[in-house]
């Protein structure tokens, strides 16, 4: 950063000059080394084993929570042997379970599960160590629903992760054949090594398909932004040796510190494509207009990188930083994912401040290649004469007429005269239309994205949700209570008084199981609960049992401590880590940006006027989750699920992102406002100039990201739905209604109040964000 006292410029280049033109008289070597470093870490990644993913299935948060420090007090005086808990669910129609056809296939069903055997350790080892026949069950066992349409099939398999995954080769086939033979049956295995196995393969499969998508409608955008084939396809290589450093980056921090998010590769995708081909398109779009007015391509290269380029480096710099500060909450997962993030943020800009220039150098005008203008002429011998290729020829004449037209006219020039001509209704009617999209925003709620938050193609979902509908009062959802001190006759006693006390409680319901730990001195008492999580009546119960149940029974034995545990107790608690840590978020973000601004324009109005805005369209985005997910508006056409709670984390990830890539377009504007006032524009002209001459290209940018943003909200998985379409709607307002209307409409009311500065802040330096183009800016006409 240039930093120098306020009226004393500095005359040695910026760093992002000095590396862009550096890049640049080394263009072949940068050019080879890029493709070297890229594709090198995702080989070194493979080579050590990968992306090491976590249990989809679990619960991702490893902070010193009540439901998890419950299960290592359980624990503490050893661990029991591991396991994994099997379900077969089996559902017929009415009355199957009475049916001896149904009772003659699950049994025959249950006599294969039990000699199911494999060879581990050069031993015949047999899958389970423990099998329920639902019909050798006593009846308030439960193992048949209370309609007599399903039975359930309980297993424990015994051992680690990977031995577990031997045990159970043969589970499947053995299953699929009873399938096979009973078409009529609804026969479902649920199991969290199936069931990740599932969801991994549904995760990979998704984003091969949001590629195929993205990719080319990304082409397309750019191809319209840029009018030259040749333009189009530089960002796409960006983006694409970006993801592929930064799913070697993902891996390497996998394989040594730690498993991660099954989603922080869908989120690298997101992020990746978005900012990579947001960054190239500032660079090249300069670039091209340097080269335009008659810069020869060095120069055009040096004006690109001190003015875009540094644009690109503190937006890019704005989102890491915003990206990082989620690692403060001490959450392994959302710190896998914030660094799977930061990772592709950080080579996109070190692409653009290297790769760019050395490809530009090398290219010069024939960046340009693939204009209309030369395909027109070879055109007839290919296509047809007809309507259609006549129509063809002309919107392609059109992409060349407006390849070649100049910065700061068509549509989004004329709309930001027109609105800088009506600043009062234009700033009253825009603010008012974001405050009412925001305001269902109050009627937020955050959960835990469940297992039935994926899609009912995984088996063990669709199984789940079956357990669900045919035992109401609640199978695999549990409320647990880790009691201290449960060899002393007292805590015996008190558990005694737990069990009979908890069942008259709504929503606690029997077989009322206590499990004793390998030691003996913890025990753990474990109700059924109906419904799901995430119900507000299964949260409010498990506070009840904190603050009232436990207290009543246990008050008497103030050595002996109680926890609660369980999916509900979870979810409390969960929700508790983010909203407890949103506040500290926002004021690091906020302030980072203030200061950023701050100390770039020398204003105290822009850095307040651009949070405001940047809270504008977050608030809106939150309030279209509400509106769609939890209210149901246009759920059917978008494929969504209504009546969702929002996940906890997407409310705050979409604010760090979107603020990031809002500064984004905050400061590619501002720079040209500043520039055009900096050679002697008045207030006013600089403003039309800065916005005009920069929304084409804000424009196609934010196309880009609301395609790829979009493309998510395709994918079956709920939190990743909620993720991609409050960005798309946020970065959809940012770009139309913020920086088109509201932020030309509000800068021409303040006027020269835009850059006003207390004179007592008259000390802080400086730092120009922007390079001197060296040239007086003209404003439009």
């Amino acid at each position: 950063m240039g930093a120098n006292q306020a009226g004393q410029p500095s005359n040695r280049e910026p760093a992002t000059v000095r590396v862009a033109m550096w890049s640049a008289r080394h263009r072949w070597p940068v050019f080879g080394l890029w493709f070297v470093l890229t594709i090198g870490l995702f080989v070194a990644s493979m080579n050590m084993g990968g992306i090491d993913t976590g249990d989809a299935n679990a619960n991702p948060n490893d902070q010193n929570l009540e439901a998890a420090e419950a299960i290592d007090v359980f624990n503490a005086g050893g661990e029991k042997e591991p396991y994994e808990q099997l379900y077969v669910v089996i559902s017929g129609g009415q009355g199957a379970a009475t049916d001896p056809p149904f009772r003659s296939t699950v049994s025959e069903l249950v006599t294969a599960l039990r000699g199911s055997a494999v060879v581990v350790d050069g031993e015949s080892t047999t899958t389970f160590e423990q099998l329920v026949d639902p019909y050798e069950a006593p009846p308030q066992a439960g193992f048949i629903s209370p309609d007599e349409t399903t039975v359930r099939i309980e297993g424990r398999v015994p051992g680690e992760r990977e031995r577990v995954r031997d045990l159970l080769e043969p589970v499947l086939p053995i299953v699929d054949a009873t399938r096979a033979a009973h078409p009529e049956l609804a026969i479902h295995i649920i199991g969290n090594t199936f069931i990740n196995d599932d969801i991994n393969e549904l995760i990979s499969k998704g984003l091969d398909e949001s590629l195929r998508l993205t990719i080319p409608l990304t082409f397309l955008i750019l191809l319209f932004a840029f009018g030259a084939i040749v333009a189009s396809v530089i960002p796409l290589v960006l983006a694409i040796t970006s993801l592929v450093a930064a799913f070697g980056i993902l891996g390497i921090y996998s394989q040594i510190v730690g498993p991660v998010s099954p989603n922080a590769t869908q989120l690298v995708v997101l992020i990746g494509l978005a900012v990579a081909i947001d960054y190239s398109l500032f660079m090249i779009t300069r670039f091209r207009v340097e080269r335009r007015v008659g810069r020869d391509r060095a120069k055009a290269i040096e004006v690109s990188s001190s003015t875009a380029g540094r644009a690109v480096f503190f937006s890019g710099m704005a989102v890491m930083i915003s990206l990082a500060s989620l690692i403060t909450l001490g959450v392994a997962f959302f710190t896998s994912m914030a660094v799977a993030t930061v990772s592709v943020v950080l080579i996109s800009v070190v692409g653009s401040l290297t790769f760019l220039p050395a490809t530009l150098a090398i290219l010069g005008d024939r960046v340009d290649l693939g204009r209309p203008a030369t395909w027109l002429p070879h055109l007839a011998v290919f296509v047809p004469l007809g309507p259609v290729s006549r129509w063809g020829r002309s919107a392609l004449a059109w992409l060349d007429r407006r390849a070649a037209r100049q910065e700061g006219s068509g549509f989004w020039g004329g709309l930001v005269t027109w609105v800088m001509a009506r600043p009062i209704p234009m700033t009253i009617l825009s603010a008012a239309f974001l405050l009412v999209l925001a305001a269902p925003v109050l009627q937020l709620r955050t959960g835990v994205t469940d297992i039935t938050g994926f899609p009912d193609s995984i088996d063990g979902v669709a199984g789940v949700k079956l357990l669900t509908e045919k035992w109401p009062t609640g199978t695999q959802l549990q409320l647990g209570i880790v009691v201290t001190k449960a060899d002393e006759p007292d805590t015996q006693a008190a558990i005694e008084r737990l069990k009979v006390e908890g069942l008259k409680l709504d929503g606690l319901n029997g077989p009322v199981d206590v499990t004793a730990s390998r030691d003996g001195k913890a025990a753990l008492v474990s109700f059924a609960m109906a419904g799901g999580q995430n119900d507000e009546a299964n949260r409010d119960l498990v506070r009840s049992v904190r603050a009232d149940l436990n207290p009543s029974v246990f008050g008497s034995l103030p050595e002996v401590r109680q926890y609660v545990t369980g999916g509900a107790a979870y979810t409390v608690d969960t929700t508790q880590i983010y909203a407890d840590g949103t506040p500290k978020i926002f004021l690091f973000v906020l302030g980072l940006s203030f200061l950023l601004m701050l100390v770039a324009f020398h204003s105290i109005v822009i850095p307040i006027k651009a949070i405001l805005l940047n809270l504008l369209s977050t608030a809106a985005a939150y309030g279209v989750l509400v509106l769609v997910f939890q209210e149901g508006w246009l759920a059917g056409p978008l494929g969504i699920v209504p009546g969702s709670v929002i996940e906890s984390w997407v409310p705050l990830f979409i604010f760090t992102i979107l603020f990031g890539l809002s500064m984004d377009y905050h400061l590619f504007i501002l720079t040209r406002i500043k520039e055009a006032r900096d050679h002697g524009l008045g207030s006013r002209a600089s403003v039309a100039t800065g916005i005009s001459t920069t929304s084409g290209t804000i424009t196609s940018a934010a196309s880009i990201m609301v395609v790829v943003f979009a493309v998510f909200v395709t994918l079956p998985f709920t939190f990743l739905q909620q993720l991609g379409l409050g960005l798309a709607v946020a970065v959809f307002l940012d770009a139309t209604v913020i920086r088109s209307i509201l932020l030309p409409a509000s800068m021409t009311l303040l006027g020269d109040w835009n850059w006003w500065m207390p004179r007592f802040l008259d000390w802080i330096p400086r730092v120009t964000i922007e390079g001197d183009p060296d040239e007086p800016v003209v404003g439009p006409t």
